[in-house]
């Protein structure tokens, strides 16, 4: 995260706000089932099918793959763009693609078919991972912290050696976006319900829309991007 511009540090943190918050979400209305967490979801799915919890089983299945067909679907995407655009235009097109899937969610709700945005929502966040994709690998987690807090943690014994401190408070920075994002979702939620769902779309929308607003501006004017 060091080796991007400032403004790119500042969207890594939205976006992993953002994982948070709909993680935070996922867990509540599913009751305890991830919607990024595919770790969390993997041992849910093995411990339901040992104790022959079908129900619990067969949601936390369908998460892990739905989330794997959002990582597809986001890498796909990202390889197409490149093909024909610069990184920069192809991390736009798959933050709208996000937004569109959670736009697409938030639908859903509206129409009283609420399980199924929420299994939306996890394909969305598995597309989030493309953002930060550089050749072919996520270079930048916005949905998953174990390594994040690894490598936190090595980097602080680094600065005790004369290693630069900033290195590990970018990563804390992250980790404390997802956990920042996962409070808010969680009251979001207890205040008005599934309809949480709506501030995810739209918050992402805006997120999306900035990005591609600033973006163009130093296209304009010839700065980094």
């Amino acid at each position: 995260m060091h080796n991007y511009r400032r403004g790119e540090q500042l969207l890594a943190v939205a976006l992993t706000v953002l994982a948070g918050f709909v993680d935070s979400v996922g867990f509540l209305y599913l009751g305890g089932v991830f919607l990024s967490f595919m770790s969390g979801n993997t041992t849910r799915f093995a411990t339901a099918a040992v104790e022959g919890d079908t129900h619990l089983a067969w949601l936390a299945g369908s998460c892990l793959i739905l989330f794997l067909v959002g990582v597809v679907w986001g890498a796909l995407i990202h390889r197409l763009t490149r093909r024909r655009y610069d990184l920069t235009r192809a991390r736009e097109v798959v933050l709208f693609t996000v937004a569109g899937l959670f736009l697409l969610s938030s639908l859903l709700v509206a129409v009283g078919v609420e399980r199924a945005a929420l299994l939306v929502l996890s394909v969305g966040i598995g597309a989030l991972n493309s953002v930060f994709e550089r050749d072919g690998e996520v270079s930048i987690p916005l949905t998953y912290m174990t390594g994040t807090l690894v490598k936190m943690g090595q980097r602080l014994v680094d600065a005790f050696f004369g290693g630069s401190h900033a290195r590990w408070i970018h990563h804390f920075v992250l980790w404390l976006g997802l956990a920042t994002g996962a409070v808010l979702g969680a009251l979001t939620f207890d205040a008005v319900g599934i309809s949480t769902v709506y501030v995810i779309a739209g918050y992402t929308l805006v997120v999306a829309t900035v990005n591609l607003v600033v973006r163009e501006r130093r296209r304009r004017l010839g700065l980094p991007l």
